[in-house]
């Protein structure tokens, strides 16, 4: 009887240990899932520094208010009331900044939005599986970055157009 009761014990014991080894090695593979690896950020996603312009710093063109505005590279933008207001990069860098001018109507306020490009989401792909939630990914790279949330890495600043007496 003692023979068949340790015998007994020792298969039980073997059985425990097979289930709880092969129970281990299941669990991530039902539960875990592989996913690309995080993008190296070459950039941070601050917003940019830009801030609204004052009317006296204005200059005049044949009787048009022209405000200059400072953007690094890397930042896009967008007027909000482009009849009244025109803003171009016009290829010109000042301390390593690109010039963006503005001109449009005298004794008018207009809101100009200014974006980092590299506040990701653009050429970010989702829904592919391969990234956790909240994240896109990045084909060109292999790897899955933060998509933007709302206005993040962007401000909007207002461009007031002075008067122009001569």
């Amino acid at each position: 009887m003692k023979k068949t009761t340790y015998l007994m014990i020792v298969m039980s014991v073997f059985v425990v240990l097979f289930a709880s080894a092969c129970g281990g090695a299941a669990t991530p593979a039902a539960s875990g899932q592989t996913f690309a690896p995080a993008c190296q950020a070459a950039t941070s996603c601050a917003a940019p520094a830009v801030i609204d312009t004052v009317a006296s710093d204005r200059y005049c063109v044949d009787k048009v208010p022209y405000q200059n505005i400072l953007i690094d590279d890397g930042v896009a933008f967008e007027v909000f009331e482009p009849d009244k207001l025109t803003c171009v990069d016009n290829g010109t860098k000042v301390d390593g900044k690109h010039v963006v001018e503005c001109h449009g109507t005298e004794n008018w306020a207009s809101k100009v939005k200014f974006t980092n490009t590299a506040c990701g989401g653009a050429g970010l792909q989702t829904g592919t599986g391969q990234c956790q939630e909240g994240l896109g990914y990045d084909a060109a790279q292999n790897c899955c970055a933060p998509l933007a949330v709302g206005d993040a890495g962007s401000v909007t600043i207002t461009v007031n157009m002075g008067e122009c007496k001569y």
